[in-house]
């Protein structure tokens, strides 16, 4: 009771928000789904888990290596051998910390840092605190395979450095700067850690890349094809003076798809003749579709084409497209929108000889490698 009690008074001195101050060292990252009300937790370790405040003072050492957390719809419960903190903070302001990467059991992976949890729309979010180079290496290895030449890698991770500060408000009003998905990164954890990747996020540790003086927005993706795509023609919004349209040699990946029964079901050409393409003026991709059917023409932006037969199927709107005898066939060129650095075409870099500063100087002209002050 007296150590519910010291905790209880302990958080009531505490600053309301770890978000008080900015910094760049240490950055959180909503890991796996949200669980709703009465969903339980296990969080585990090799370790003694700790309860520490959101600057690392020591609250309790607990002499537990396993955590119970429930969350009943509004308060937060973590309970371990004779440890039971009946309101955990939903700030930040406490964390669960330990020696060792600490296990949660709903997720199946392994974490380096801290957990501590929010509260959004009703369900609980689960939080690594994380330092941000031991979160790039659970980011590369997910992003890019550790097979990889070592200049295209460190290409990486100055693109992930950069981007998980640029985008460090990404999720702030939820009490967290990003999550472990497509959305920010693809994130798994220490349980993909791989040395290559590790070395790479070494070799280039504290680099970012910049413009006029701020982190540039480094995008990238798999394949640009040939062509990479200014943001502002993928996306709209203002023109990015390193985010542009330009030949891109290092990127040839191609690929082809023949619509299905089902797939010409669902976008009701089920007897297509023909096909009429709009371009996009500087990167030729294919802004607007139009079928010429019996029933008369069927048009679909291209991207909604994209979204509804799958991004992993038409895996650009780099395409060409045939119709042939009721057939529709696909042909096309890159993978993924196309802004930004190519990931197979710094693979094609590096295999040429080329250093991770000439790929980055290649795909964000204009920009500058420098530390983080």
């Amino acid at each position: 009771m007296k150590k519910i009690l010291l905790l209880a008074i302990f958080l009531i001195l505490l600053p309301t928000s770890i978000f008080a101050k900015e910094s760049y060292e240490k950055i959180d990252i909503k890991v796996g789904k949200s669980l709703s009300a009465k969903e339980n937790l296990k969080i585990k370790s090799k370790s003694k888990l700790k309860i520490i405040t959101s600057d690392n003072q020591v609250v309790n050492n607990t002499n537990n290596k396993e955590f119970d957390v429930m969350f009943d719809g509004d308060k937060i419960y973590v309970k371990g051998n004779n440890f039971k903190l009946a309101n955990f903070p939903q700030d930040g302001a406490f964390l669960i910390s330990s020696d060792s990467p600490i296990y949660v059991d709903n997720i199946k992976r392994n974490y380096r840092g801290s957990i501590s949890f929010r509260v959004n729309d009703k369900k609980m979010d689960i939080i690594n605190n994380v330092e941000i180079d031991d979160y790039l290496r659970g980011v590369l290895p997910k992003e890019m395979s550790p097979e990889f030449p070592m200049e295209s890698l460190k290409a990486q991770a100055l693109c992930s450095r950069s981007f998980a500060i640029n985008n460090y408000k990404k999720f702030i009003k939820k009490g967290y700067n990003l999550d472990d998905t497509t959305r920010s990164q693809v994130y798994y954890g220490k349980d993909v850690e791989e040395k290559s990747t590790d070395e790479a996020v070494k070799e280039t540790l504290g680099e970012v890349i910049k413009y006029d003086g701020k982190i540039a927005e480094t995008i990238f993706c798999a394949s640009s094809g040939g062509y990479t795509v200014s943001s502002s023609e993928a996306w709209g919004g203002n023109f990015v003076p390193y985010l542009i349209s330009k030949e891109d040699p290092y990127s040839t990946y191609t690929w082809n798809y023949t619509l299905k029964d089902s797939d010409l079901k669902k976008l009701n050409l089920c007897d297509a003749s023909g096909v009429n393409l709009e371009l996009t003026d500087s990167s030729k991709r294919v802004k607007n579709i139009v079928f010429n059917t019996s029933k008369g023409d069927v048009a679909i932006k291209a991207k909604d084409f994209r979204q509804k037969l799958g991004n992993t199927i038409i895996k650009s709107t780099l395409f060409d497209i045939e119709c042939n005898n009721n057939k529709i066939i696909v042909k096309g060129k890159g993978y993924g929108h196309g802004v930004g650095m190519s990931q197979y075409g710094a693979v094609e870099m590096a295999k040429k000889g080329n250093n991770y500063n000439d790929i980055i100087g290649f795909y964000f002209p204009g920009t500058n490698i420098e530390k983080i002050k």
